[in-house]
């Protein structure tokens, strides 16, 4: 059965979703589980604190729904998406140590400062260079910080690089990257971490995940095999989006597994 690992709740500043609708959501996809990892963005200098965890009221509720939800056939559990910034290793190391999450997404928000989300990162810069400062600072967090277990949205920039500029104009070739994806994928492999297809592209009018099959593609072909699956969703609606056009995809590359991890260890579940 599948599982979505990545979605948004009302604990996250950018979603008002209740874990139950979210659940029950899964549920009516047939999911065999789902873990919730809500929002940590620390310093977030275009909406300052929206992406503030209270970790406190996270754990006082989250665990009660976890034991109230999960059953033989059906596993909640409890993670979080930390927005990196190389400057916050340390800090995230500490939340870490405190908080005993099921699974950790590595994810990058803040390029110097700015997310790609906004407008504001692309004055005074071509698509093409933003792109590489872009992939270029994933690869400085994960060097950075490694205690995170998938890395989310490797091509997240390309969503809204699409959305401010349009296809052709925004489209990232594979081939313009290489070298730094090729980088950045090693890292993972060699480090025993995985990489995440985030479906949430879809609701973007993207025809592909993040990050890409051609991404994907060459993940595979240099040996990489460990993924999760997430929808990234921030309302019900959302949750699990676009499985049934991506699942056939990610067999046809070659996978035959996904990562779903519980107290941060992976268990592979068959596609």
């Amino acid at each position: 059965m599948l599982y979505d690992t990545h979605m948004h709740t009302r604990f996250s500043g950018d979603s008002d979703a209740w874990p139950a609708d979210m659940i029950a959501a899964a549920k009516k996809r047939n999911l065999g589980g789902i873990c919730f990892t809500d929002h940590l963005d620390i310093d977030y200098k275009e909406e300052p604190h929206r992406f503030d965890l209270d970790f406190e009221k996270y754990w006082d509720e989250m665990p009660v729904i976890r034991k109230k939800y999960s059953s033989s056939d059906f596993q909640t559990g409890i993670g979080i998406e930390m927005g990196l910034q190389p400057y916050l290793a340390q800090q995230h190391h500490e939340i870490l140590k405190k908080y005993d999450f099921d699974f950790v997404i590595g994810s990058v928000h803040a390029i110097n400062g700015y997310d790609p989300y906004y407008e504001d990162f692309y004055r005074n810069i071509n698509v093409r260079d933003a792109y590489r400062t872009y992939f270029d600072q994933v690869l400085e967090n994960i060097r950075a910080f490694d205690e995170y277990d998938t890395l989310g949205h490797l091509d997240y920039v390309v969503r809204y690089g699409l959305k401010y500029f349009g296809s052709p104009a925004a489209d990232c070739p594979f081939e313009d990257y290489k070298e730094q994806i090729d980088a950045i994928l090693r890292h993972l492999i060699m480090h025993g971490k995985s990489l995440e297809v985030n479906t949430g592209a879809f609701r973007y009018g993207m025809s592909e995940p993040n990050p890409s099959y051609q991404i994907l593609r060459y993940y595979y072909d240099i040996g990489g095999r460990d993924i999760t699956l997430g929808a990234d969703a921030h309302e019900p609606k959302d949750v699990g989006i676009a499985y049934e056009k991506v699942i056939p995809e990610l067999k046809e590359i070659g996978f035959e597994y996904f990562n779903v991890y519980m107290d941060r260890i992976p268990r592979r579940v068959l596609l």
